[in-house]
């Protein structure tokens, strides 16, 4: 099987709303409890955020979506998997879908994409102990810009161009041990 080209752009400081240009001296302003806007140094990247960058969460979350129901699973395989063909456009309904784990796969998107072009994406994420079923969407958050992948069947991950996390319905929580209160 061929490998698949993907490329993850990353995103630049000046397209941040907390970077400030004053004349020719570059600042950020995203730090927490109205602290001072940091100067940016001559030696700190042009436009990639620095490791100081007050956004980046290092290393990045994985977070593993599943869907609600049954119905919400019968639904995506009718639109998504059932005549998929290789190049084909996904795109999964986000309310059919709810957050199942956060994993520490400590790896980027491009490294995780990577590691599935060459390997099995189940072995990679037995490692954190994560069971992935088909249809389930990966997310991989550094902090500044998300990435999405969906979970194909043959051990494949496809890269989603859109998957909105502020439209997937919120966890049910988990029911409590000791019962029910009694009223």
């Amino acid at each position: 099987m061929a490998k698949q080209k993907c490329t993850f752009p990353g995103p630049i400081c000046p397209d941040c709303q907390y970077h400030q240009l004053v004349g020719c001296t570059r600042y950020c302003n995203g730090f927490p409890k109205k602290r001072r806007p940091r100067r940016f140094r001559s030696s700190d990247p042009k436009c990639k955020p620095p490791k100081w960058c007050p956004r980046l969460i290092s290393p990045p979350v994985c977070r593993v979506y599943g869907f609600v129901d049954d119905k919400s699973e019968y639904l995506d395989w009718r639109f998504n998997r059932r005549d998929y063909k290789p190049g084909a456009y996904i795109s999964p309904s986000e309310f059919h879908y709810t957050l199942r784990c956060e994993a520490d796969l400590r790896l980027t998107a491009k490294q995780l994409y990577d590691a599935t072009q060459t390997g099995s994406v189940e072995r990679i994420f037995s490692d954190v102990e994560v069971e992935l079923g088909y249809g389930k969407v990966i997310e991989i958050d550094d902090g500044l810009r998300p990435y999405y992948f969906y979970y194909l069947s043959f051990s494949k991950l496809i890269p989603l161009l859109h998957f909105d996390r502020s439209r997937v319905q919120p966890a049910k929580p988990a029911p409590s041990l000791e019962g029910g209160e009694q009223g």
